[in-house]
């Protein structure tokens, strides 16, 4: 942001120099045309004698001004030249050195990064550059896959298009898992269509609401607020907007696709590597050391955890240490299994079973 700002007052102030002399250039310039063009058509009239003198006056002039305008023109080179110096100062053209170039050695890892691109183009609606994409990269997304998000996209299409629909279809389809969770969609996209009725027939609206929010009693406290909107209207299409992210959250597709979140993520995080490298590792190769490790930490705003953590160890798990099953059911890390086994026998640290060290299972979540 700082960068931004400080391109940004150089600009400012070579605006400034045009605002102040720019109109007066062109009067300058506009009143000496119309002098010369007055003189073309007295000499092309032949009315009488020329005033030669008042030519030469008026073209001496001319020179002395265009000459002006040169310099000063020469002076706004040195300004835009200040511009590209203060980009280049506060912008860095080469990031190559704070990139950890071990990411994506192999191609597991680069699968990985393609398919997360080709979700983002499936998750846009992009379909004719995502099966392209797929072509070029030789990469295989299962076909259920693809139906999943068309199939979101075009309900997600319908709802701009004020049609609620396949919304409607959508929830039925999938009644029971939202009635687990306590879902509220239904109850907000028929509050939505309550609303769209209610903008063009007040009585019609009332008929809706009777004929449809009785099947949600226990949302009472809802309904009221919702039948005052028949004397205070809300933002419709701010409500409108807000049952879209409800639907893509009860959907499983997440506010945000992984794609951005990287890219976000890397932007964060980009200026403090950058400081870093020119502060303390400016004869190394890069910021990153053995471990994949930074000198500080940098908090960029994003923060995922595992959903496990060991209870004897106290540590999250991960693809290093995944959570392992006993034959017990009971669940700890690989690692605190790996330190309990005694003997080539390991003894549940919760209940008197016990088992072998292979017959623990990896499980995932």
């Amino acid at each position: 942001m700082e960068a931004c700002q400080a391109v940004e007052a150089e600009i400012e102030k070579l605006l400034a120099k045009y605002n102040k002399f720019g109109p007066k250039w062109q009067y300058q310039l506009q009143r000496f045309i119309s002098t010369l063009e007055r003189y073309k058509r007295e000499i092309d009239s032949n009315s009488g004698e020329i005033d030669k003198c008042a030519i030469s006056s008026t073209i001496l002039q001319m020179k002395l001004a265009v000459k002006d305008i040169s310099n000063e023109h020469r002076r706004w080179h040195s300004d835009v030249s200040r511009i590209g110096k203060t980009i280049d100062k506060n912008f860095v053209a080469d990031y190559t050195e704070a990139s950890n170039k071990k990411v994506f050695k192999t191609d597991q890892e680069k699968e990985l990064l393609n398919k997360i691109i080709c979700m983002h183009l499936f998750r846009d609606s992009k379909w004719e550059v995502a099966e392209e994409f797929l072509k070029e990269t030789g990469i295989s997304v299962d076909d259920e896959q693809k139906q999943r998000y068309l199939n979101l996209n075009h309900i997600v299409d319908s709802l701009k298009r004020q049609d609620p629909t396949p919304a409607f279809e959508w929830v039925q389809q999938n009644k029971a898992q939202l009635d687990a969770k306590k879902s509220d969609l239904e109850f907000k996209l028929h509050q939505i269509v309550f609303l769209d009725i209610l903008s063009r027939d007040q009585y019609e609206a009332v008929v809706y609401a009777r004929a449809h929010f009785n099947r949600f009693v226990e949302k009472h406290g809802d309904i009221q607020s919702t039948m005052g909107m028949i004397l205070f209207p809300p933002n419709l299409a701010k409500m409108r907007s807000d049952v879209i992210d409800l639907f893509i959250k009860d959907s499983c597709l997440g506010d945000d696709d992984l794609l951005s979140v990287c890219v976000n993520v890397g932007c964060s995080a980009l200026p403090a590597l950058l400081d870093i490298k020119q502060a303390i590792c400016r004869d190394v190769g890069g910021v990153w050391n053995e471990n994949d490790e930074l000198p500080i930490k940098i908090d960029t705003g994003f923060a995922y955890h595992s959903v496990f953590a060991c209870p004897i160890l106290r540590t999250r798990c991960g693809s290093s240490n995944p959570p392992m099953m006993l034959v017990c059911g009971h669940v700890i890390s690989k690692d605190a299994l790996n330190k309990l086994e005694r003997s080539g026998r390991l003894k549940c640290p919760y209940c008197p079973k016990e088992q072998l060290p292979s017959e623990a299972r990896q499980i995932h979540f």
